[in-house]
């Protein structure tokens, strides 16, 4: 039978046709107006960053034209090289110069640091250097005379304000050549030009800062939008979207004139689009509202008549196939309704015929297959194998013996299927062999210690009932413990009640809250997964034997670790 033909078919390609035009077009809407958003906000903080751009360029170009000044009219910078070093007249030269650059820095300088420099006597005359500390104000004296020893004619920092970096700490400098061998110069800290900058209106989390010539940050609050590393600029782009931990930003830059840096600004694109907050929420709610209404008519249209014909043709080939649980909806037409009952009482009848045997046939084939799963353990076998193959090759040959031993117990107890009941000495024997296994693989990592009254060890209990609890603890318990794993096994007969109540107790990791939640509300035991199967196993093979007459519950001590209390009649149940 063709699909393409049946009435739901043609409903459905019809709502789809409708709705995603209307859909996508609305998606392009809310595309378009962000866009413009970004571009109006962008546009309007480049006018902002050039307005600052263009002040500090003013302010940098004043202090160049003082430097000029003093270069070509000061008396005392003119002659300086011709005096003798360290003469009486060198010195006092010196002072006036350094009186003269000082009066300007107090008063009208906007840089931290004017100097003279006399490249005949290699002598630095410098402006009072403010820092918070003696070792900053040593770098940057120590990186402009560096700086100055090796400068060379014809260098970019005669031409323009240039970035140089003393340590951690960058900034900008400017040098003039008076002709005579002097040159003067100004350095100004990039985050003193940044001062302004904290006046603009970026948001919380928006910030301005500078880049170098290679668009690399070099001063700025990038911090705050949690960037690892400094973002790069692409002067190029009008704008740039860069995803910082926080947000997303739109990045407007503008490059400051006689300068090698370039002002930024980072605007939080969640500020920016706030105020389309509401427009976008009526865009996301008019095709909702259009779904919705389409919804309905193709909903009403399904109940009335294509809901229980596809039920009942559902229905039918359910039941073909085997499954005889499955019943149909009433349905709101009296005609489908009289169908729907008919057809739900029919298959309740054959079901009540077939569905207890079929199902008790495969819980038991269930119970049989995790029984045989439980008794061997092919993990713990071949772990047991790969210790003696090591132990082999090293020649201990007396732990080599005692692991065989143990395995040989271990292994001949597993195999004693006809046996219904054992004494709980003949458990605690084979829970001895186990454990014995365990501490010859993971050596000085366990140990353990039996209790039990001379009564209870003829108490019969089935096979392998304990060990599932036993190997639960130590698969799970003891991971990534300092201390050596330790468990025991307590065992007591309560004579007025004739009960024997056997108690598992050890240090471990414990029982996580969800799984002892799940443990103690009997959730857990009506799960099928494999995990912890061992303990699945040992409550159904309880429940079965016992009925509601055992008891086992799951606990934390009170320090570390998981305590198990087990709770069953001293005689056993009769087969």
């Amino acid at each position: 039978m063709n699909p393409k033909g049946s009435l739901r078919f043609k409903l459905t390609v019809g709502f789809i046709t409708i709705t995603l035009p209307l859909v996508c077009l609305l998606l392009y809407s809310n595309y378009t107006a962000s866009n413009s958003v970004r571009e109006q906000a962008a546009e309007s903080s480049k006018s902002m960053i050039t307005l600052y751009s263009n002040q500090i360029q003013t302010a940098l170009g004043i202090e160049t034209n003082f430097l000029y000044d003093l270069a070509t009219a000061d008396v005392d910078i003119l002659s300086l090289n011709k005096m003798v070093y360290n003469s009486n007249e060198y010195t006092l030269t010196k002072m006036r110069i350094l009186n003269s650059l000082s009066r300007y820095n107090r008063f009208d300088s906007t840089v931290d640091i004017q100097f003279a420099y006399s490249n005949a006597y290699l002598d630095l005359i410098h402006t009072n250097i403010k820092t918070a500390s003696y070792d900053e104000n040593l770098a940057i004296k120590q990186g402009l005379q560096d700086l100055l020893d090796t400068v060379k004619p014809g260098s970019p920092l005669f031409s323009g304000w240039r970035v140089v970096s003393s340590g951690n700490i960058h900034g900008l400098v400017r040098i003039v050549d008076s002709g005579t061998g002097v040159y003067l110069g100004a350095w100004v800290r990039l985050e003193k030009l940044m001062i302004p900058l904290d006046l603009i209106q970026l948001g919380r989390e928006g910030f301005a800062a500078l880049a170098d010539s290679e668009g690399k940050l070099i001063t700025g609050s990038f911090d705050v939008g949690g960037f690892a590393d400094p973002p790069h600029i692409d002067f190029y782009e009008k704008y740039q979207r860069i995803m910082g931990e926080k947000d997303t930003y739109i990045v407007v830059s503008n490059p400051i004139i006689s300068t090698d840096v370039t002002l930024a600004a980072f605007i939080p694109e969640k500020r920016m689009l706030h105020n389309l907050a509401r427009f976008r929420m009526i865009i996301a709610w008019i095709p909702v509202f259009a779904v919705v209404l389409l919804s309905l008519y193709l909903i009403y249209l399904n109940g009335i008549i294509l809901r229980p014909m596809n039920e009942l043709i559902k229905g039918m080939r359910t039941l073909k196939r085997g499954d005889w649980a499955y019943r149909l909806n009433n349905s709101p037409s009296r005609e489908f309704y009289m169908v729907n009952e008919t057809f739900n009482d029919m298959a309740h009848q054959i079901q009540k015929l077939k569905i207890n045997v079929y199902e008790e046939h495969i819980r038991a084939h269930k119970a049989e297959l995790k029984h045989l799963q439980l008794q061997i353990n092919p993990h713990f076998l071949l772990n047991s194998i790969n210790v003696v193959y090591n132990l082999a090759q090293l020649k201990n040959y007396s732990v080599i013996q005692a692991m065989c031993l143990n395995l040989v117990k271990y292994f001949r107890f597993t195999t004693k299927t006809s046996k219904q009941f054992v004494t709980l000495s003949e458990e605690m024997e084979h829970m001895d062999s186990y454990l014995r296994i365990q501490q010859l693989r993971f050596p000085e990592r366990i140990t353990y210690r039996f209790v039990m009254d001379e009564d209870s060890k003829k108490v019969q209990i089935p096979p392998l009932i304990v060990q599932p609890f036993i190997e639960n603890a130590i698969k799970y318990g003891f991971d990534f413990m300092d201390d050596p794993f330790h468990i025991e096994i307590h065992s007591i007969i309560d004579t007025d009640q004739k009960r024997c109540r056997i108690r598992i107790v050890d240090n471990g990791s414990g029982f996580s809250q969800e799984l002892l939640d799940s443990l103690r509300s009997g959730r857990y035991f009506h799960q099928t997964n494999d995990q912890h199967l061992g303990i699945w196993n040992s409550y159904h093979r309880l429940q079965l034997l016992y009925g509601n007459t055992f008891r086992l519950e799951f606990d934390n001590c009170a320090d570390s670790g998981a305590l198990i209390e087990l709770e069953i009649p001293v005689e056993a149940p009769v087969d």
